[in-house]
This record gives C-alpha cells, sequence and structure tokens, in this order.
C-alpha cells in the first residue's frame, strides 16, 4: 500500500480550496456585472486561467518547500488531482446553492439565454447538420434541470485540471540522481 504524504495532502486541499475562491469570485463578477458567466467565452478562459495558476503554484510549492527540490511524476499527478477535484467539487457545490436557493430564477434565465442563442444560430446549425438536430438541441436545452446545471460546470473544471497536471508534472518533475 502506497502511504500520502499528509503534507502533499494539506497542501493540496489548501490550493484546491483557494482555486475554487477565486473562480466563485470570477463567477460572481460577471454574473452581478450581468454577463452571464455560464455562455461567457472571457469568463471561461479565466477559469482556465485560474485553475492552471493555482494548479501550477501547488505543483511548484510542494516541489520547492515539502520534497526539497525532489519532485516525481506520481507526485504531480496526485497533487494535482487533489486540486483539482477539490475546487470542481467546492464549486460545483458553491453553485448549486447559488441556483437553488441564491437565484431560484436562474434556470429559466439559463433556459431563455441558451436559446436565444441557439436560435441566432439556426441557420448555421441546419446548414451544418440537419433540422433535425437543431430541434433535438432546442428540446434538450427546454429540458436542462439544475442537477444538470451542477454537474455541467463539474465536469468542465475537471477536464481542465485533467488536462494541464501531467504537462506540468512532466515540466517539474526532477531527474533522479
Amino acid at each position: 500500500m502506497i502511504k500520502v504524504n499528509p503534507k502533499l495532502t494539506r497542501l493540496s486541499l489548501k490550493y484546491g480550496v483557494v482555486t475554487a475562491l477565486f473562480t466563485i469570485i470570477a463567477f460572481l463578477v460577471f454574473y452581478f456585472m450581468g454577463l452571464q458567466p455560464w455562455r461567457n467565452l472571457l469568463s471561461f478562459l479565466l477559469d482556465i486561467m485560474i485553475i492552471v495558476t493555482f494548479l501550477f503554484l501547488a505543483l511548484k510549492d510542494y516541489k520547492d518547500n515539502v520534497g526539497g527540490g525532489e519532485f516525481r511524476f506520481y507526485h504531480g499527478m496526485t497533487i494535482g488531482f487533489i486540486v483539482y477535484v477539490t475546487a470542481a467539487a467546492v464549486f460545483a457545490l458553491f453553485y448549486l446553492v447559488f441556483i437553488y436557493w441564491g437565484n431560484p430564477d436562474f434556470l429559466s434565465e439559463y433556459i431563455l439565454t441558451a436559446q436565444e442563442d441557439l436560435v441566432n444560430r439556426k441557420d448555421m446549425i441546419v446548414s451544418a447538420l440537419s433540422e433535425e438536430s437543431y430541434m433535438e438541441q432546442y428540446e434538450m436545452i427546454a429540458n436542462t434541470t439544475k442537477n444538470v446545471l451542477v454537474f455541467d460546470v463539474f465536469i468542465k473544471k475537471l477536464l481542465i485540471g485533467l488536462v494541464v497536471t501531467p504537462i506540468f508534472s512532466i515540466i517539474l518533475r526532477s531527474s533522479r540522481a
């Protein structure tokens, strides 16, 4: 059985919570500015930047301050996994509270704006796919639930971390002496 260094876990959880807090703040800023963060490309890019930055800082902090300069690929993957799962889970929990109790009209706002966006792109979708595909997408949006939205933000944040963690783990790994 592999024993995980408790310092690694504490450090990872700390960075995961801080990452989640920054993504929550970014979401709230966009939301209260009326910029609809669920469909705003700038909001999505800011989430990527926040997750990538804090993920890198967590790995670098471990290498410099906990690992004494020693850093293996599995350290990076373990730290990264804990950071991005924690960040995604905390943000999803916030999002759940926000859309169920913070703004009960959120789902209807989301569906309305998503359908408007789809209508604006109807010609492009129909020409690329078909009228049937367009109608299926329209129906899927109409049948969206709050739980689907929560799951969606959780998965998107997980995927960001999943993509960049191996890259940073390779870049920061130390050679065996």
